[in-house]
């Protein structure tokens, strides 16, 4: 839970200064833009080597070599002379963070699997306070006119001296998940036959159900990078474009706009400190899909009524509903996904690659659809994906070798 604290702290305290690095470095909105996507390009080229390298290496060694790259890219920031520089310098900055990301939720799915109960949200729920500290950080320096490059220097080196020594009370990765076994070796339908009594042609239909099994394990992966994907384009959407939704077509005033996002990221810390208690009593399928069909009911509302005299008040209503709804769906599925196939770290990454495109794309996927149909209707994905997400959420419980509620 440190390591996560420390980890939002750092991810936490570069927006504020984004700003300030704008007007230094003289860029407009569309070079600035251009220049942002470099963390989330090189998160997502890297994500899939994360996986690879889990898949042979202790979590805890991968979360050393990565915090130290990341906190050393970290201060490459505050030299960053023109938009190419920038770009490069949060490439790097993405992929070595994303890494770390995925190790450290690789080594929680671990420790979750050992202590017996959920505590996967409750790591989010720590790393968005983490976040939310390092924003007030940040804002603080920006106003006080602390350079960035010392305000960098201060928080990469409390995140090393946080993170690094509580590596040394990490659990080594297992290899394989304890509910999936190592396939025995292959046998001939005949010899099957002559050891159990029975007919070849059952043991070969017995064989033909193993290649069954492992599809069902297949399309369990897919429903829950499905529900990633969902999650975190509703996230970036509601970052993004929840002051402008309500601005535009709500009408309401510039001090007002910004509530929305608040509400927003106060609903979904909170409902991450309780998450995992409330999985625990009524299982992560039954939580995930009450939420978020609540959820998307209270945005649909939203929405019908966004352009009435009530829409400002039913818009930043909906926008706590989606906080409260997403709030559990990512970190749910993370424990797991890790639960799916032989390594969790590749399961993670593959699972953490399909949430990092969809906080990419869903900012320009209603972006593209607003030029066509209007933001009003574009807000419409929304909904539609917490509606899969209720759809998906059995997903969560398939195959884990375990009760509802998480007990063995």
């Amino acid at each position: 839970m440190i390591a996560m604290v420390a980890f939002g702290l750092l991810a936490g305290s570069w927006a504020p200064r984004i700003p300030g690095v704008r007007a230094d470095l003289g860029l407009s909105n569309g070079a600035l833009g251009a220049a942002l996507l470099g963390a989330p390009f090189g998160a997502v080229a890297t994500i899939w080597l994360t996986g690879r390298v889990l898949g042979r290496l202790d979590s805890r060694v991968v979360v050393r070599a990565a915090l130290v790259v990341t906190c050393t890219v970290w201060l490459l920031l505050a030299v960053a002379g023109d938009v190419g520089e920038l770009f490069a310098v949060l490439a790097l900055w993405g992929a070595a963070s994303s890494a770390l990301d995925v190790a450290l939720n690789t080594q929680i799915a671990q420790v979750e699997r050992r202590y017996g109960r959920p505590i996967m949200t409750s790591a989010h729920a720590a790393w968005a306070a983490g976040a939310l500290l390092g924003a007030g950080v940040g804002s603080a320096a920006a106003g006080l006119g602390i350079p960035l490059a010392v305000q960098l220097l201060g928080v990469g080196a409390f995140s090393l001296v946080t993170i690094l020594p509580a590596t040394l009370a990490m659990l080594p990765t297992d290899r394989f998940t304890p509910d999936i076994p190592p396939p025995p070796p292959p046998a001939s339908d005949a010899s099957r036959a002559q050891s159990s009594g029975r007919p070849a042609s059952e043991c070969s239909s017995e064989r033909m159900g193993v290649r069954v099994r492992v599809g069902r394990v297949s399309r369990t992966l897919v429903a829950l990078c499905a529900m990633a994907f969902g999650s975190l384009l509703c996230e970036g959407v509601a970052a993004d474009w929840s002051a402008l939704y309500l601005e535009e077509v709500t009408g309401a005033a510039a001090g007002v706009s910004g509530v929305g996002y608040v509400v927003f990221s106060g609903c979904m810390l909170a409902t991450r400190t309780i998450g995992d208690r409330a999985a625990v009593r009524f299982g992560p399928d039954r939580l995930v899909r009450t939420l978020a069909g609540i959820a998307a009911v209270l945005f649909g509302l939203a929405l019908a009524t966004g352009t009435t005299g009530a829409g400002t008040a039913t818009g930043i209503l909906g926008f706590a509903a989606v906080g409260t709804g997403a709030a559990c769906v990512y970190p749910s599925g993370m424990s797991a996904v890790a639960r799916v196939g032989r390594a969790a770290g590749t399961s993670v990454a593959a699972y953490a690659t399909f949430g990092y495109l969809g906080w990419l794309t869903g900012p320009v996927l209603v972006g593209a659809l607003s030029a066509l149909l209007g933001l009003h209707a574009a807000m419409l994905a929304v909904p539609l994906l917490l509606s899969m997400i209720v759809f998906l959420a059995p997903a969560l419980t398939a195959r884990d070798g375990h009760r509802r509620g998480g007990q063995p």
